[in-house]
């Protein structure tokens, strides 16, 4: 609609593709409905309703209130992180076995983290995926995903693991960026700079204030390079993918998560990074209404932030230290009883091997291996070789739910009772959680042999915000509603309706309906800029 942006930046976005596409070849396309879906990672949808609400994002809000986007809740299944869910929006897949960020992974024998390219690169690899099942086949892009899912391009975590690889496409990749820019290389090199001061002064004042420089010189550089060269180079590639054709983009753009991370959701240079991005948002649609045929520009995030006190900050003990160390208070008779379910209490008749530990700090949620072996234990084997951790876990104030397999299914401890899925309803739980996530997370559960043995999640403690066994400020993957609830956005004339999800998977079946599979025609009514006559 040519209301929602501004006359200069519609002429700016007719010229821009003018230009641009005098420059840069197309590329062949067999689906006449193209899609870009822009991934705004970590951001919680009520930071959005209220950018809308108030102007805070003026081209969003614009958006949003002309009528001319729908704007939904959704949730997409636990645990609430990002690789849980590009598995199953990419691919499709209904239980990847993705248990956080980072977590002990069984067959491996290490550990893993999604943000290291060999770590992503392995994962990819077995997640089952049929060639062509991805919603990038036939010629999509990604740009800062962590998986590649079949995608032409090669910008993105686990395809970092090859060197070789990224060299052979660096001219590939580079292809009408120059002609594509959108500032003089002199003023980028001058924004850049001042960007950069920026980011140095406020690690050193914050470091210095909190006595800690742990990940400050990480959040550094990917203040630098990443949110700023990375985010500015993929924005640029998104454009001229659109000019040239690509027939789905899916851009991701994690500036606001890695600030709430190290600085907090709520603080001033996380939500500053949203009215930075609903600039590039502006550009994004001009040139998706400019291009013909246009694209349908999606938005989304996938999972919220909650404010995180870490568990360090708050007792001087490190989760692990508390877990296993020090005199240990007796297993509640209810929790054994309420873990065995019916069962007697087992006597292991053979002896069984002795293992290190080893605790995942996952952000507000921690998984805990007491066997490093192929199969996790379930309940009756917690109570028989480790009723001290059981109990030191179920009876710690800063500890909201414990949970663990029980059988085939899976339970939690809260407050001293034991609760199935079924029985959440009645379970004494905060009112910072929500009773939705916590049951779909224990019938996820028996699906990731990749969790813990114990899954620990911090109490809520406050308004918006539960105890971190990171350190980090804002947490996510956890349970609670603002991690759980998130947002989907999307063309109000688009021929499917998007609301109402309650999986990630089903994004993926409803958006492979029209993008992938080619069920639906392409019919664009006429909104797009065309020259004035």
């Amino acid at each position: 609609m040519n209301d929602i942006i501004s006359p200069q930046l519609q002429s700016w976005a007719r010229e821009y593709v003018r230009r641009v596409g005098a420059k840069v070849p197309p590329v062949p396309a067999p689906r006449r409905r193209k899609l870009l879906v822009v991934h705004l990672d970590g951001v919680p949808k009520a930071h959005l309703d209220e950018a809308v609400r108030t102007g805070g994002m003026p081209f969003l809000s614009k958006l949003v209130r002309s009528g001319a986007y729908s704007l939904d809740e959704a949730f997409w299944g636990s645990p609430a992180s990002t690789p849980f869910f590009q598995a199953g929006f990419l691919y499709g897949l209904r239980h990847p076995n993705l248990p956080a960020y980072s977590w002990f992974d069984r067959e491996l024998g290490r550990k893993v983290q999604m943000n290291t390219p060999r770590d992503a690169l392995a994962i990819e690899e077995r997640l089952g995926r049929r060639e062509g099942s991805s919603l990038l086949a036939d010629g999509g892009h990604t740009y800062f995903s962590l998986f590649q899912a079949q995608a032409n391009n090669r910008l993105c975590m686990s395809t970092l693991a090859n060197f070789k690889v990224m060299a052979r496409g660096f001219k590939h990749e580079m292809e009408g960026v120059l002609v594509a820019r959108t500032q003089t290389p002199l003023s980028y090199l001058r924004g850049l700079g001042k960007d950069a001061w920026r980011a140095f002064t406020e690690v050193y004042r914050w470091s210095r204030a909190l006595r800690d420089w742990r990940h400050e010189g990480g959040f550094l550089i990917s203040r630098v390079f990443l949110q700023r060269l990375g985010w500015s180079f993929a924005h640029t590639k998104a454009l001229v993918d659109m000019v040239r054709g690509v027939p789905a983009v899916y851009l991701v753009y994690g500036n606001y998560d890695e600030v709430a991370h190290r600085r907090g959701p709520q603080s001033e240079q996380a939500l500053g990074e949203l009215r930075r991005v609903d600039a590039y948002l502006a550009e994004l649609y001009a040139v998706a209404r400019t291009v013909d045929p246009g694209y349908d520009l999606v938005f989304l995030t996938d999972h919220g932030h909650v404010d995180s006190l870490p568990l360090e900050q708050r007792t001087r003990q490190r989760l692990e230290a508390l877990l296993l160390q020090g005199e240990a208070p007796p297993l509640s008779e209810d929790v054994a009883r309420g873990l065995l379910d019916g069962r007697p209490h087992p006597v292991e008749s053979e002896p069984w091997a002795t293992e290190e530990p080893v605790v995942i700090e996952s952000g507000n949620f921690s998984h805990v291996y007491l066997t490093r072996g192929l199969q996790p234990l379930e309940a009756a084997q917690l109570v028989a070789r480790h009723p001290e951790v059981l109990a030191r876990a179920t009876r710690h104030p800063d500890i909201g739910i414990v949970a663990m397999r029980r059988g085939d299914s899976a339970v939690a401890v809260i407050h001293g009772g034991v609760y199935g899925p079924d029985d959440i309803d009645g379970a004494p739980l905060s009112t910072e959680f929500s009773r939705r996530a916590v049951a779909d997370y224990l019938r996820e559960l028996p699906h990731m042999s990749t969790a813990g043995d114990l899954v620990l999640f911090g109490q809520a403690v406050r308004r918006g915000g539960t105890v971190g066994f990171a350190w980090e400020f804002g947490s996510h993957g956890g349970l609670t509603r603002t991690e759980t609830s998130s947002v989907i956005c999307w063309p109000s004339d688009l021929p499917v309706d998007l609301s109402g999800l309650s999986h990630c998977t089903q994004l993926h079946e409803r958006l492979s309906e029209v993008y992938r599979d080619g069920a639906r025609p392409a019919v664009y009514p006429d909104t797009r800029f065309a020259e004035a006559t």
